[in-house]
């Protein structure tokens, strides 16, 4: 099998690269602006945005399956439509999307009017209508659109909140109270009480894997997400047990006392269902090396952790 990455190497990449190299007859091609390999693979320099560039790359590599790590906006989307088309020979497509795509979420950024979702949130259920605060310049919405009318072979992955180091911004805004001292900290009662669906990168990597390994044939959308989704609360308690801190957590009335929370928590049934989808990395381990970290980067000293 040959199999074409468009970006996405900071984070997931590399676990799904690593992923998919255990199999001997598959060739890996990635396309990002660094133009490095982070294992074996064949590395193209380019920019995804840069429709020379990306022609080039579908020309070199000849995939069977692209995986396309980081659409952002419907130009991003319409731009590999045309490449592929272009190309000359089939190509199928898997895509990270977001569960941000769910009317749910619509709701709870107050972008749209539309009644309280129930959860878990299921790929069949309604989605957004309306762009979301960040507008044109990160819309999966107008880009799961393009896909579906253009790749009649499509995998969509739609992502929860993903955590794992080098990336900390999942943990930062509690863990550095923790790691500065602070005795308490103290949220409302509504954004303790919210759940939000999150995932270890590592399992991610190894979702888009199976995606990209399966015979595919015909358009599936599926939800990545790990079993429990932990409400805000006991995120928070999560953290301080992987870095030891004994502050209190204080939980304040809310502002709004009689507005039900909307939450952001998804099922990841089918995809385990269909795909065989487990956590086959320990999820607090990846949470305490994310947290160990950062802790080491405040001291100025690099964490000797490898994949």
């Amino acid at each position: 099998m040959r199999i074409l990455i468009i970006g996405g190497t900071a984070l997931v990449g590399p676990h799904l690269i690593r992923e998919l190299s255990s199999d001997r007859a598959t060739r890996i091609w990635t396309l990002t602006r660094a133009g490095r390999p982070y294992f074996t693979e064949d590395a193209l320099t380019g920019d995804r945005r840069d429709a020379a560039a990306l022609g080039n790359a579908l020309d070199t590599a000849r995939p069977d399956v692209v995986v396309d790590m980081i659409p952002f906006t419907q130009a991003d989307a319409q731009s590999l439509a045309q490449a592929a088309q272009a190309c000359g020979h089939p190509v199928r497509l898997v895509a990270l999307s977001s569960i941000d795509v769910y009317a749910a979420y619509g709701r709870l950024h107050g972008t749209e009017e539309v009644p309280l979702q129930p959860v878990p949130i299921t790929e069949t259920m309604a989605l957004r209508q309306k762009l979301g605060f960040d507008g044109a310049a990160y819309d999966k919405l107008g880009i799961e659109r393009i896909y579906r009318e253009a790749f009649t072979d499509l995998t969509l992955l739609r992502l929860p909140a993903i955590y794992g180091w080098p990336d900390t911004t999942r943990v930062l805004p509690y863990l550095d109270q923790m790691l500065d001292g602070a005795e308490t900290i103290a949220l409302p009662a509504d954004r303790a009480a919210f759940r939000f669906s999150r995932g270890l990168h590592k399992n991610i990597g190894l979702a888009a894997a199976l995606a990209v390994v399966h015979p595919g044939g015909g358009q599936k959308i599926y939800n990545v997400a790990e079993p429990r989704a932990f409400s805000e609360l006991d995120w928070i308690r999560k953290i301080a047990a992987a870095c030891g801190w004994q502050g209190e957590i204080l939980v304040e009335p809310s502002a709004n006392p009689d507005t039900p929370v909307q939450h952001l928590e998804v099922s990841s049934d089918a995809i385990r269902r269909d795909l065989g989808f487990h956590e086959k990395y320990d999820v607090d381990e990846g949470l305490a090396d994310t947290v160990a970290f950062h802790a080491y980067q405040r001291l100025g000293r690099p964490y000797r952790k490898y994949y």
